[in-house]
């Protein structure tokens, strides 16, 4: 199908016309309106809010100029009408050329109440000219988890062959924004290679191509909206799909149930076709990031060259006056006699080399002295004491032997008994308790712990601890 059997011939002149920069504040605005209304904007509320924009617009300097058609009648409205008239019967002549161009529909309903309506040519176009307006930042990672989802998720089960040519659409999406990054790139490496000051250059850089292109798309590319998490998996779900007989036979069944296509041999054509763009497209990212790698960096070198270039070659003024200050300096040097008009430059005389301009030499850190080390004598009674307060933390830690000697004085002559006899009431029974745990399972300390069979849970107290059987490894006495 051919662009111009779908949109008028004379559809795009409205934006060549004289008032094309107001033609497309009121398209925009027009788009705005028809998102928020689903059945139509009422007439009269679209002509308000367009003689709002043109009163605004005219404020700001950009008036609603006569164009050939509307010249008798404005001129006789200059005439005879106040100025909201005159801006309300622009906002009817702005209504009336978007009908002529056919971006607009009227329609009338109950009670002749006129609505407008948008075309689908219209909705379409003036979606993307919002997105170009709005510059939002692109989540590149949507699209690969999107088509991990679709491909993996329980919609390739049901309907697979739904599921892939959305999967498929999800990756041409990924592709052609990936397209707009690399030749937006190109674009502002062109734009700076064309600016004239440092001043602009510099501009450009931090003010365009960093905010629009650096902070919106290509560092989230390269960190956090990196596709690398799902490119694996993608690529797995397709080479199986490919691979597997059956999931083609389902996937071309669910086609032809679909009316997707008229034939079988169509329908696997465009299947296979589908899945080997999808492997195409993420097999070939690594050399898509490289391209984008590329470009940024011939960018930022393109920046630095003209920004340097401009600075040596600049013929402004603060140019031409650095050029006459070191002329001045050579000839001074060169003829001690020449003289500077007083009344042109205020020249102060400067010593190149003074006691105060010298380096300071670096004074070297002494040699460090320590503190004469002093030994205190200590006493016989302090020794003692300290040795009967190490004595009695020794008594109270636990030991392997502490901890046999305390089951065994419990189990005395028997072979087993149950741990529930070993019920603390006291902190360190407690911890004998957990040590008898411990080294129940090392079978080295004469004892071992077995599970019983109920392996209930006591409470005793405070404590909560699993029953277990302790049994003498020697069989007892």
């Amino acid at each position: 199908m051919r662009l111009f059997e779908v949109v008028p011939e004379n559809f795009f002149s409205l934006l060549s016309r004289k008032n094309k920069y107001l033609y497309a504040e009121a398209l925009l605005l027009l788009y705005e309106e028809y998102q928020k209304n689903r059945f139509g904007i009422q007439y009269e509320t679209m002509r308000d809010l367009l003689q709002e924009l043109i009163e605004t617009q005219e404020l700001l300097g950009l008036a609603y100029e006569d164009e050939e058609e509307d010249q008798p009648s404005l001129r006789s409205q200059h005439e005879s009408s106040t100025s909201e008239e005159l801006s309300r019967f622009k906002a009817n002549a702005l209504l009336r050329r978007l009908r002529e161009q056919e971006w607009i529909d009227v329609e009338s309903r109950d009670q002749f109440q006129q609505y407008i309506v948008l075309p689908h040519y219209s909705s379409r176009i003036l979606a993307v000219l919002k997105d170009l307006c709005e510059g939002k930042t692109i989540e590149y990672q949507r699209f690969t988890f999107s088509t991990y989802q679709l491909l993996a998720g329980e919609e390739a089960s049901v309907r697979p062959c739904v599921a892939l040519l959305e999967a498929e659409k999800m990756t041409m999406s990924l592709l052609d924004e990936l397209r707009v990054l690399i030749n937006n790139m190109k674009h502002h490496m062109e734009q700076v290679l064309s600016k004239e000051t440092i001043q602009d250059v510099l501009e450009h850089h931090f003010s365009e191509y960093k905010t629009k292109v650096v902070d919106m798309s290509y560092h989230r590319l390269k960190t956090s909206d990196h596709v690398a998490r799902y490119r694996s998996r993608i690529l797995d779900n397709v080479q199986k799909w490919l691979l597997d007989r059956d999931r083609i036979e389902d996937t071309i069944t669910d086609g032809l149930k679909s009316e997707l296509y008229q034939t079988r041999e169509e329908a696997e054509r465009v299947i296979r076709g589908a899945l080997l763009n999808i492997e195409e497209v993420y097999s070939g990212l690594d050399e898509m990031f490289y391209q984008i790698d590329l470009r940024h960096n011939q960018f930022l070198r393109a920046s630095f060259e003209r920004a340097r270039y401009l600075g040596q070659h600049s013929h402004g003024i603060d140019q031409q006056l650095s050029n006459y200050l070191q002329w001045i300096s050579e000839q001074i040097q060169e003829d001690t006699s020449f003289n500077v008009p007083q009344s042109l430059f205020r020249l102060i005389e400067l010593n190149f080399i003074s006691e105060q301009s010298l380096l300071t030499p670096r004074t070297k850190r002494a040699p460090h002295s320590p503190d004469e080390y002093v030994v205190v004598p200590l006493s016989d009674e302090l020794r003692k004491k300290i040795r009967e307060e190490n004595l009695a933390r020794l008594e109270k830690t636990i030991t392997r032997e502490k901890v046999q000697k305390y089951v065994f004085s419990k189990l005395g002559n028997r072979k087993q008994m149950r741990l529930e006899e070993l019920a603390p009431s006291t902190l360190e029974e407690f911890l004998l308790l957990a040590f008898t745990y411990l080294y129940g399972y090392d079978e080295t300390v004469g004892f071992r712990l077995e599970r019983s069979a109920d392996d209930r849970i006591l409470v005793v107290g405070n404590y909560r601890f699993y029953d277990r059987q302790i049994v003498h490894s020697n069989g007892g006495e």
